[in-house]
């Protein structure tokens, strides 16, 4: 099959990764073009698939629907039997082979790796361009260096180092600073008798790490490089098998990592939405897939609260340990907010602190995740790359990441799979309000209750933070019959706690906004309806088409629109709210994106609280 111009190859590669499943329009989009879309991108993708199609089916009947490549109102999928993608099939050896390896069946296990290592011809996605495929290509190269990798190191115990030798010396001179190959071939002249040539390689990678990173080679090289100095023949063992902690120095027995937050108690509904994230995870590992899962929802909508709740039903199924990180992209509290800050607090949580105070710490970070059971749960994100850069390179980790971005990129060139939470149902609202102002309360007060929980929307922070006020209120029955639904956001916030206010927590979605964005979004504040079509957007903003068309795109990835239909956009009744309070309060329309601290201000001021605080209200 030939496939034409290099966008026609990129979407064929999407729809071959994500084989079987609907791929939308908007993550092809992000696939090739990424932040730098054009206006016509979508009609674009039309024309594509139209092309891909007549190649996929050439001798198809004009008008007969294409049993290849199928469409929706969702998207596209390509249809593929399960073993017909060279990219899975590669996944599910190097899977394979890792199990068989844990098995001690090793000689079954270098089969199975050199047969998926067979597949490899060439760089991967040839011919592809955008971010989907310079991410895969990097990603799946990252693999193939995994694999190798484990193959010498299978070859080594099987006692075949003279054919090692040569293609070791190759890959070490392509990947210098790979600590883990240069402990391999040097292990490999050992059992050579090659022990000056093991001595040599040590200097020299010791030589380059001091010189470009400023650090010594990590210590089970070290300890290596002392017992070939000595004389001594190496214990049968290549690589120390690690706990998600090393053993302290006071020779206590490894702890495993549990980093995950108190369950929220009083957790109530999401019954669904977590029966789908263990389905999710089961069609991961039966397809032999790094499992990534993606929870986005507007602000107060419970992510953390059902990730965490998630996280420890499935922890036992990862007995490495259990990792949180918090990049808090939706506060001004301390965190790990950037790429270094996250991979530097993973590592010191891992005990290897000092392997990543260098340039490919990333790459480190993989190495150290490589063959560990581990659940990393990556919360309140930003953007797509911070989640790239912790990612690990095998498929034995389970990835859980929060966001209230929608991070589509995400799905289109990892592979998350991902669900988006929306208020709760009427009935498990009022039950979780039931939970903290009592259910004689409840049942005294029906029609109030009823009022209130449809004013917020559902939302899990809102419920709670509407039936505390009324549950510390003097007079919890004057407290629930001074609620006015007109003003919802004010009634929606605790004294002493910031961050217990609908009003901050939005406050923060907004204050993230691009300039554009948030112009729109004031300017949707300035009238009273929640139904919204693209025209009536852009009258109100004085945007142009393409302007309104990304601008409201923007608040959709945001969380604070939803596109109900095409052209078609709705606000909740809180997000619409606080939107017209802005807009009342004649906040300047050109602001600075980067004046984060001055628009804050004008909201709330921000005060720090406990992790287990701010769970407990968000769930």
């Amino acid at each position: 099959m030939a496939l034409g111009s290099p966008t026609q190859r990129t979407i064929f590669a999407v729809l071959a990764a994500r084989a079987n499943r609907t791929v939308s329009r908007d993550e092809l989009v992000d696939a090739i073009w990424g932040d730098g879309a054009p206006a016509t991108a979508l009609n674009s993708v039309y024309t594509y698939i139209a092309r891909l199609r007549n190649s996929l089916e050439p001798d198809r009947a004009r008008g007969t629907r294409s049993e290849v490549l199928v469409s929706d109102t969702f998207g596209y999928m390509l249809r593929v039997a399960p073993d017909g993608v060279d990219v899975q099939q590669f996944a599910t050896a190097l899977a394979t082979a890792r199990r068989l390896r844990a098995q001690n069946a090793v000689r079954e296990a270098v089969k199975e790796l050199e047969a998926g290592l067979a597949l490899w011809r060439g760089s991967p996605y040839g011919g592809a361009v955008g971010p989907f495929a310079q991410a895969e290509r990097a990603r799946l190269l990252e693999a193939r260096l995994l694999a190798l990798e484990d193959g010498a190191e299978m070859m080594l115990e099987l006692g075949r180092p003279a054919a090692l030798a040569g293609e070791l010396a190759a890959l070490v001179h392509d990947h210098p600073l790979r600590e883990r190959l240069r402990y391999v071939l040097m292990r490999c002249y050992v059992e050579l008798g090659r022990h000056a040539d093991a001595i040599r390689e040590y200097h020299n990678l010791r030589g380059r790490l001091v010189e470009e990173e400023g650090i010594e080679p990590g210590s089970h090289l070290q300890q290596l490089y002392e017992k070939v100095l000595r004389g001594e023949r190496p214990g049968a063992r290549l690589l120390p098998q690690k706990s998600a902690l090393s053993p302290s120095s006071s020779g206590k027995p490894p702890t495993t990592v549990a980093q995950l937050m108190r369950d929220v108690p009083g957790f109530t509904g999401r019954t669904a939405e977590l029966g789908q994230l263990h389905q999710l995870v089961t069609a991961s590992e039966k397809a032999g897939e790094p499992a990534l899962l993606l929870i986005t929802g507007g602000p107060g909508a419970g992510k953390t609260a059902l990730a965490t709740r998630f996280a420890h039903s499935i922890a036992h199924k990862y007995p490495d340990g259990q990792l949180h990180v918090d990049l808090h992209a939706y506060s001004d509290r301390p965190g790990h907010k950037t790429i270094d800050a996250a991979l530097g607090h993973l590592a010191a949580t891992m005990g290897e602190p000092a392997r990543f105070e260098r340039v490919d710490a990333q790459a480190s970070y993989r190495s150290l995740l490589a063959n560990r059971r581990l659940l990393i749960l990556v919360d309140n994100v930003a953007c797509a790359g911070q989640v790239r850069a912790l990612l690990p390179g095998t498929p034995s980790c389970l990835v859980i990441v929060t966001s209230r971005n929608g991070l589509p990129g995400l799905i289109a060139r990892d592979g998350a799979r991902r669900i988006v939470l929306d208020g709760m149902g009427e009935e498990a609202a009022i039950e979780l309000f039931g939970r903290i102002a009592g259910e004689p309360f409840v049942a005294r007060h029906r029609r109030a209750v009823t009022k209130l929980v449809a004013a917020c929307d559902g939302l899990p922070l809102a419920l709670r933070i509407a039936a505390t006020r009324i549950k510390v209120a003097p007079s919890p029955d004057e407290a629930i019959a001074s609620f006015d639904d007109r003003n919802a956001v004010d009634f929606l916030q605790l004294s002493g706690d910031s961050e217990a206010s609908l009003s901050t927590v939005i406050g923060w979605s907004y204050a993230a906004l691009p300039l554009k964005a948030g112009q729109m979004f004031l300017a949707l504040g300035r009238q009273n309806d929640r139904l919204l079509t693209l025209s009536r957007a852009a009258a109100l903003s004085g945007m142009d088409a393409s302007s309104c068309w990304r601008a409201l795109h923007t608040l959709a990835d945001a969380s604070l629109v939803r596109e109900v239909a095409p052209g078609h956009f709705r606000l909740d009744g809180l997000i619409l709210a606080y939107a017209q309070r802005l807009a009342a309060a004649r906040i300047p329309e050109q602001r600075q994106p980067s004046d984060r601290s001055g628009r804050l201000a004008t909201i709330t001021r921000i005060e720090p609280t406990t992790d287990s605080d701010r769970l407990q209200m968000t769930s």
